[in-house]
């Protein structure tokens, strides 16, 4: 699978090439996942767990933009201050992605499920698809991409080099920290409480 690829398909020269052509970029900058993102599920599932409680559906689409949680991967949260790397992203994309996020505000994939009645929503294959895609894209596709950054980037001395765009991916990709979920209703508390900690791998199906 793409995971294992990520994570054992490469040798260190390999991925050293790999990562030398990358150079200066870094993972956060697809725009094109971002925007999957915005058409997963509502905006305030994707705001920083520690200023979620900040932000509501009055809140400027300007003012939340600067709280996603991927901006912690390129500024610093003590000055406020945006590296080079967040900043040419934002300068690229920060109009087509305000946009995006009005444009999808009411008609992501959360929002539209729970317009459907409630026998549909009830569906247990359409449940059991759901949380497959919240999982996969939230927990092991980023635990994926964690690993192998850690594999790869990890010194003799026990230290990490920095990600190719010189990002701090280790600040905005564990799940366990952002409680990064694009469905919370359809999952229990005790998933919620302990997401990104007992789900790595798997997840029960229902």
């Amino acid at each position: 699978s793409s995971f294992e690829v990520m994570g054992d398909g490469m040798s260190m020269d390999q991925y050293q090439k790999f990562r030398h052509t990358l150079t200066p970029a870094s993972g956060f900058q697809s725009a094109q996942y971002r925007k999957i993102e915005f058409a997963s599920t509502e905006l305030i599932n994707l705001i920083d767990n520690r200023y979620r409680a900040t932000i509501d559906r009055n809140t400027p689409y300007s003012h939340a933009f600067e709280h996603l949680y991927w901006q912690a991967a390129g500024k610093d949260f003590v000055t406020g201050k945006k590296n080079m790397l967040l900043t040419n992203f934002e300068d690229k994309y920060r109009k087509d992605f305000l946009r995006f996020m009005k444009e999808y505000n009411e008609t992501n994939l959360w929002s539209k499920f729970k317009s459907l009645p409630e026998d549909t929503r009830s569906d247990v294959k359409l449940l059991n698809a759901m949380r497959h895609y919240d999982h996969t894209m939230n927990v092991r596709w980023v635990m994926a991409h964690y690993t192998a950054a850690g594999k790869y980037l990890a010194k003799p001395d026990g230290t990490v080099e920095e990600a190719t765009g010189g990002s701090d991916w280790r600040k905005y990709m564990l799940p366990k920290y952002q409680k990064r979920i694009f469905f919370p209703e359809l999952w229990s508390q005790d998933e919620l409480d302990n997401w990104g900690i007992d789900n790595l791998e798997s997840y029960t199906k229902l």
